[in-house]
């Protein structure tokens, strides 16, 4: 593994000294075993901190939207989260996700060096300076990249906004807000990319804390003041203004942490672009291999872009407005458990399969045994997030379905609860397991494939592109199931993605790599159905805690306090007769949760 210089006079704390120093040049077993343990503890330590991160942001921003919209008209609040938090994604996504998905694949880590030739003019691609350089070099593209991607996005929100759109007080300078900070995020990138790539997750949770925080803190603030002094159309005075400031000012926020952190614990002089020579003394700047592989991620990214932001595009092509208002209101709030949990997970498994896996197929004989435990452990903890999600899942379909009407009824009222909003949610909780199962066995894929077969997945991402418009053309427009029709076009595009990603990792791991016999019969245990899905019992106690609870939504009901009461507490006596039946069907499933939380402290338990 390679190495780069820091500032020897900074003190680091233990825990940053052993996320960002996660090996050395050796190459014995008892040193690969204790690099694999800090990689997974330090991911594991990553995706606690970014799941508190991401519940966090998404509390403060839903509680902050509920106090903005008494004091915002409809309009204004759809421009601002739809069309310009639209064009802050699209900006970002094009420019930066393939770079991201490429550079992330590595186990090169940046530790000190005091090696005084690293700062020569050039470097020797294939030695261990090299190494990280090629990565350094390749991070500083999505700035140019950004840099045109932004300006062409902005010139096209205001060239081709409405009439309506474009009359609204501070359209285009709130466009303009956005585009920079956009560009502001994407001129940190490289110092993202090293942080990500040393396992230094502190650093973002921290800079997106206080970000998140501060946004929410103006937005409200220039609200309330736009609020006191409404124009004659009884708009907001400040209206989308307040929301494109506060965002400029969360970029401000994480340039200012990123580019602080680097400078005062880094030698950052270290980090910046420098030419690269082969064996043969030709120079270059980028590596063809790292670069072909970012470009082939980016032409994913389009794809993937358009999947996403799909649902919108059709919803609003093919649904009445009422549809559009109860979609909208659903994703709200279904989707919570995906920001909050799953966005984390993948990307924290992102990395940690990456790190991992990087030297599997590597022929290097010595590095057989450490091979052989980092290949079982990225599939147990694979396996073991892939049979979690699947018993969140459970929870959501069998007892979510049964109250999502008593959850609106609280929460907003019975103007909403009277409606086919719960009905929807409902909808929405048998789609939530398909998006985490899809989530890791694509964050997997991402890590691991080869440039060849990501570019066999281009076509792939091409017809289930194809099959998402067509499966909601179908729904939507012939059977008339408006979202309800949405979801199902949206949970049968993941479903084809998720079959494709098994296949893939099925593929993967059965490889022929000299197993012994043992080893390939253990393999085939954790790749096999049996092992992923929940055991019998616990899967008939879930059903039956399903028939109990919808006879218990259909005949008690929510329609008063004391039905509430009444139907919430059926419902948890159920959910305790699970839990223990779960318990102790899925022990150890759950021990193997429980050490994968701890980290590699308890690694021999998911061995």
């Amino acid at each position: 593994m390679s190495t780069i210089k820091r500032k020897t006079n900074v003190k680091l704390s233990s825990q940053e000294d052993e996320s960002e120093n996660i090996s050395t040049k050796g190459s014995d077993q008892s040193e690969s075993s204790n690099n694999i343990s800090r990689i997974l503890s330090s991911s594991v330590s990553g995706a606690s901190s970014l799941v508190v991160l991401q519940l966090i942001s998404r509390l403060a921003t839903f509680g902050m939207h509920q106090i903005v919209l008494r004091y915002t008209d409809p309009a204004t609040f759809g421009i601002a989260s739809v069309q310009l938090e639209l064009l802050l994604a699209t900006i970002l996504f094009l420019s930066r996700e393939g770079f991201r998905c490429a550079l992330m694949r590595t186990d090169d880590t940046i530790v000190v060096d005091n090696n005084n030739n690293s700062k020569e003019a050039t470097v020797l691609a294939d030695s261990a300076r090299g190494s990280v350089q090629k990565i350094t070099n390749l991070s500083y593209v999505p700035i140019p990249v950004g840099m045109i991607t932004t300006f062409l996005a902005c010139a096209f929100y205001i060239r081709y906004a409405t009439e309506e759109t474009f009359n609204t007080p501070y359209y285009v300078t709130s466009v303009i807000l956005y585009g920079l900070s956009a560009f502001g995020e994407l001129i940190i990138e490289p110092l993202y990319i090293t942080s990500m790539n040393n396992l230094i997750f502190k650093l973002r949770v921290s800079c997106e804390g206080i970000g998140v925080i501060v946004r929410c803190i103006i937005t409200l603030v220039l609200t309330l003041l736009g609020a006191q002094g409404n124009d004659p159309k009884n708009q907001n005075t400040f209206g989308i203004l307040a929301f494109a400031v506060a965002q400029f000012a969360f970029t401000l926020i994480m340039m200012a942490g990123h580019i602080g952190y680097f400078v005062s614990k880094w030698d950052i002089s270290l980090l910046m672009p420098r030419k690269l020579r082969d064996k043969n003394n030709k120079e270059f700047w980028f590596d063809n291999h790292l670069f072909g592989l970012a470009k082939t991620f980016t032409k994913q990214s389009l794809l993937k872009h358009v999947l996403t932001e799909g649902d919108k595009m059709l919803i609003t092509w093919l649904s009445s407005t009422a549809d559009q208002g109860i979609y909208a209101f659903v994703v709200n709030y279904g989707s919570l458990i995906c920001r909050i949990l799953f966005q984390p997970l993948e990307e924290t498994g992102r990395t940690l399969f990456s790190k991992l896996l990087t030297n599997v197929d590597k022929n290097d004989e010595k590095m057989a045994n450490s091979q052989k435990k980092a290949l079982f452990t990225s599939l147990k903890v694979l396996t073991t997030l892939i049979k979690f999600h699947l018993l969140l899942g459970l929870l959501f379909i069998c007892f979510a379905t049964n109250y999502t009407g008593t959850l609106i009824d609280l929460l907003v009222g019975s103007v909403w609860s009277q409606s086919l909003a719960p009905l929807v949610l409902s909808a929405y909780c048998l789609y939530v397991p398909i998006m985490g199962v899809n989530g890791i066995t694509e964050a997997f894929v991402a890590a691991v494939a080869t440039k060849e077969t990501l570019s066999i997945l281009n076509y792939w991402l091409i017809a289930f592109s194809a099959g998402f418009v067509g499966s909601g053309i179908i729904f939507m427009k012939i059977f008339k199931a408006g979202a309800f029709g949405l979801i199902a076009a949206n949970a049968f595009n993941l479903s084809t993605r998720i079959i494709w990603s098994l296949n893939f990792i099925q593929k993967y791991f059965s490889k022929n790599r000299n197993y012994s016999k043992s080893e390939a019969q253990e393999l085939q245990r954790m790749l096999s159905l049996s092992n992923l899905m929940p055991r019998l019992l616990v899967l008939i106690s879930f059903f039956m805690s399903w028939v109990v609870t919808f006879w218990s939504n259909e005949y008690i009901g929510w329609a008063t306090m004391d039905s509430k009461i009444k139907h919430i507490g059926i419902g948890g006596f159920c959910a305790i007769i699970v839990a223990g039946i779960t318990y102790q069907q899925e022990r150890k499933f759950i021990q193997d949760v429980i050490s994968l939380i701890r980290g590699e402290s308890r690694l021999k338990k998911i061995e």
